[in-house]
């Protein structure tokens, strides 16, 4: 049903989403600091998968001796490079990262791999006391997730305004990042975590994410 078609449900929703758009943040870069807050005790490697426009390994190379940033999209690894980092190298993808690493991060990218695979790769990657720390996106399937949803679409015209008090004149064009649905459910990925992972905490979060936090023995 078209919700536009309902002065009464339509009207408050669209007027939700002006607002949002007038006070815009970022899902992704809003859990930088979840990633920040927990590094391991070693910080000499880390590796970003799906690093984007490399504004976590800029932030990751704060505190590493080294940080590889990796990325399908030619597109994303050449604005990563353009940061001229000198300790930053740019990864043509996740199959080009070569361990051990201290630490493997994921935001929004864990759903654009094959989930399994992907899991078991970054357990072979990460050296005995490192940490894999995912932020993820999840395909809504039960009760607690259309909670989850329901919460964060409530809370995020909030974060938007703690954020960006400020309304912005005109929108905002995102950048261009490769873009997918996630396919597994919030316990479908806690489910092959808990095999390939043993001792992996997953989280949901507001807004619209999850975390994994997972250290290697």
């Amino acid at each position: 049903m078209d919700i536009g078609a309902v002065p009464a449900l339509g009207s408050p929703i669209r007027a939700l989403d002006r607002f949002t758009a007038r006070h815009p943040f970022s899902h992704n870069d809003h859990f930088h600091g979840w990633i920040l807050r927990n590094l391991p005790s070693r910080r000499n490697r880390a590796l970003d998968v799906g690093c984007g426009e490399g504004l976590l390994a800029a932030r990751l190379a704060e505190s590493f001796r080294t940080v590889d940033a990796a990325d399908d999209d030619a597109a994303m690894r050449a604005a990563t490079d353009g940061r001229n980092l000198p300790n930053v190298r740019v990864l043509d993808g996740f199959d080009s990262a070569v361990g051990p690493y201290d630490l493997v991060t994921m935001i929004a990218t864990l759903h654009h791999l094959e989930l399994e695979p992907a899991l078991e790769r970054c357990r072979e990657l990460i050296a005995p006391g490192g940490r894999l720390l995912v932020v993820g996106l999840a395909r809504p399937d039960t009760l607690s997730d259309a909670l989850w949803v329901t919460a964060s679409a409530l809370a995020n015209p909030v974060m938007g305004f703690v954020r960006h008090p400020a309304p912005a004149t005109e929108p905002t064009e995102p950048p261009v990042f490769p873009v997918r649905d996630p396919a597994e459910t919030f316990d479908e990925v806690a489910a092959a975590a808990a095999a390939i992972l043993p001792g992996a905490a997953l989280r949901r979060r507001i807004p619209f994410r999850f975390t994994l936090d997972w250290r290697a023995l």
